[in-house]
């Protein structure tokens, strides 16, 4: 039972942080066609960087929260 909440906490915190991330990459490509003058020398670097912080760093974090919640469920 409790590593079966533990479980699904940190699942759960996982999908949010995908959701973030999601969104993050959503307007750092919006912003970039919408102002592609302002990101023009930056335009892949920038993608690259914040595709790894949307992909990897957010959701990892989402699930350590999310880990974290439920261990404050448990107690």
């Amino acid at each position: 039972m409790r590593a079966t909440i533990l479980g699904w906490s940190a699942f759960s915190g996982l999908i949010l942080g995908l959701f973030a991330g999601l969104m993050l990459f959503a307007l750092v490509v919006i912003g970039g066609e919408l102002a592609p003058n302002v990101l023009a020398r930056l335009n892949g670097r920038v993608r690259v960087v914040v595709s790894i912080f949307s992909f990897v760093v957010l959701p990892v974090a989402g699930a350590v929260l999310g880990w974290l919640e439920g261990r404050l469920k448990l107690q």
